[in-house]
C-alpha cells in the first residue's frame, strides 16, 4: 500500500464568543486538515493548527509522502520532521504530526483496529476534561462575554451543569491581577470541591507571580501554569513556592525541553501534546519518559476540532501516568468539521473511541463552509498569538505584569 494523494484544508470553527489570552484573542478554532489517500481508497485524517508558514510546510512535504508506506512513519519522520529540521526551521512538529495522525488513521482503518491499540492499547475507557474557562469578549451577537468575577463564576457553574466537569481551569493573564485573583478565590468558593487550575500564559513577572502564588496559597491549586516566562523564573517561583505545584506547556514545550527542565527543578506537571512533539508516537514515549521521572503528565490543549480531539482521547487512553483531567477548548466550540457533529460528552470527558482508526470522518459540506470562513478569518489581524484585536494595546508583550 502506498500514499497516492495529499489534500490539505484550511478551516475555522467559531467559538461562543472570542476568547482572550494573554497575547491574543480569537473568534473561531483555526486548523488545517489533513486527508492522506492511499492506492487501496483508504483515507486517512490529520490536523494541525493553522497558519500561512504551517500549510506551506505540509505543502513542501508532500513529494516525501507520496508513493510512502503509511505504515513507515518514523522513516517519514526522519524526512519531515527529524529533530535538527524541527530545531532549526519550526513548524516541522506540527506538520508531521497531522500526517502522523493520518497514516495511524489509515493504519488502523486496514487492521480493523483503534488507533489507541497502535499505541499500546487502552489503559482507560473514559477520558476526563477540564472547564476551561476564559475571559470572552461579546460574539456579533452582543452575547457571551465574560468579563469579570461574577461572570467567570456564572460561566463555571453553566458548563459544570451541562457536560458534568470536575477540574476547573482558568485562564489567567487578560486582566489586571488583583482582578484575576478575586475570580480565582470566587471559583474556589463556588467551587470547594473541585480541582482548580490555574495558567496565565506567562504573563506575569517572577515578582507578580511570587506575590500572586503567596496570596493563593491557602486555595488549595491543582497547579499553577507558565505563570512566567522561560525555566530560570519557573525555577526561580518553584524555588520560592514549595507548597504550590508548576506546570507548563511553554517553557516545556517540546521533548528537547524536558533535560534542563530538571537541571532548574522548574516544573512539576509538563502538559504534553502530540502538536507540539512531533505525533502521538513522539508524545507517547515522552510520557513514559515522565513516568520514569516521576514527573506528573497532563495534556495540553491547543484548540482541537473532532479529528485531533479524537487522536487526543487516543494518546490519553494509552498513557497509564495520566493523572489529571486532559486540557480541551472543545466546548467553547459551536460547531465540528466531522460526521455526526460535535463528539459527545460523558459525565464530565468523553468516551475513547473504538472504532478502526481515529474514529471520525468528515463532513463535506462543513468541510467547506469552515473552509470559506477560514478566508476569511485566518489574517494576522484575527489570530491570538499576534495580539488583541479588541485592546489598547495590541502588541503580544511578555511579561504583562
Amino acid at each position: 500500500m502506498k500514499i497516492r494523494d495529499v489534500r490539505i484544508t484550511p478551516v475555522s470553527v467559531p467559538v461562543e464568543a472570542p476568547l482572550r489570552y494573554s497575547t491574543g484573542s480569537d473568534p473561531a478554532i483555526h486548523r488545517l486538515i489533513v486527508e492522506v489517500e492511499t492506492d487501496q481508497g483508504l483515507v486517512g485524517l490529520g490536523e494541525c493548527n493553522a497558519g500561512a508558514a504551517r500549510e506551506a510546510r505540509l505543502q513542501e512535504s508532500i513529494p516525501a509522502i507520496l508513493g510512502a508506506d503509511p505504515f513507515h512513519t518514523e522513516r517519514l519522520r526522519r524526512q519531515i520532521g527529524s529533530p535538527a529540521e524541527a530545531k532549526l526551521f519550526g513548524n516541522v512538529n506540527h506538520t508531521f504530526a497531522a500526517i502522523e495522525f493520518a497514516c495511524l488513521d489509515i493504519q488502523g482503518q486496514l487492521i480493523g483496529r483503534p488507533v489507541h491499540d497502535l499505541l499500546g492499547g487502552r489503559v482507560r475507557e473514559h477520558i476526563p476534561l477540564a472547564a476551561y474557562l476564559f475571559y470572552r469578549y461579546p460574539n456579533t451577537r452582543g452575547q457571551g462575554a465574560i468579563q469579570d468575577a461574577e461572570g467567570m463564576v456564572n460561566f463555571a457553574q453553566r458548563v459544570v451543569r451541562e457536560y458534568g466537569f470536575a477540574t476547573l481551569k482558568f485562564k489567567a493573564g487578560v486582566l489586571p491581577p488583583e482582578e484575576e485573583l478575586e475570580a480565582i478565590l470566587a471559583l474556589r468558593k463556588a467551587f470547594p470541591a473541585h480541582r482548580l487550575r490555574v495558567d496565565p500564559n506567562a504573563a506575569w513577572s517572577v515578582g507578580t507571580a511570587l506575590r500572586l502564588a503567596r496570596k493563593l496559597r491557602d486555595c488549595d491549586l491543582e497547579y499553577l501554569e507558565d505563570p512566567t516566562w522561560g525555566l530560570r523564573g519557573m525555577g526561580r517561583v518553584s524555588a520560592r513556592c514549595p507548597w504550590l505545584p508548576l506546570a507548563s506547556n511553554m517553557a516545556v514545550a517540546t521533548p528537547e525541553d524536558i533535560p534542563p527542565m530538571l537541571r532548574f527543578d522548574a516544573v512539576d506537571v509538563v502538559l504534553i501534546d502530540p502538536h507540539f512533539y512531533g505525533g502521538l508516537f513522539q508524545t507517547r514515549h515522552v510520557g513514559a519518559a515522565l513516568e520514569i521521572l516521576n514527573v506528573d503528565a497532563a495534556l495540553h490543549s491547543q484548540g482541537e476540532l473532532g479529528v485531533s480531539m479524537a487522536a487526543q482521547l487516543h494518546l490519553a487512553a494509552s498513557l497509564p501516568a495520566l493523572t489529571h483531567a486532559a486540557d480541551a477548548h472543545y466546548h467553547h466550540l459551536t460547531d465540528d468539521i466531522i460526521d455526526g457533529g460535535k463528539l459527545k460528552y460523558v459525565t464530565g470527558g468523553m468516551q475513547v473511541p473504538t472504532s478502526p482508526g481515529l474514529g471520525v470522518k468528515l463532513d463535506r459540506d462543513k468541510l467547506k463552509q469552515y473552509h470559506e470562513l477560514a478566508r476569511k478569518l485566518q489574517t494576522a489581524a484575527q489570530t491570538s498569538m499576534v495580539g488583541d484585536p479588541g485592546a489598547a494595546e495590541h502588541l503580544p508583550i511578555l511579561p504583562k505584569w
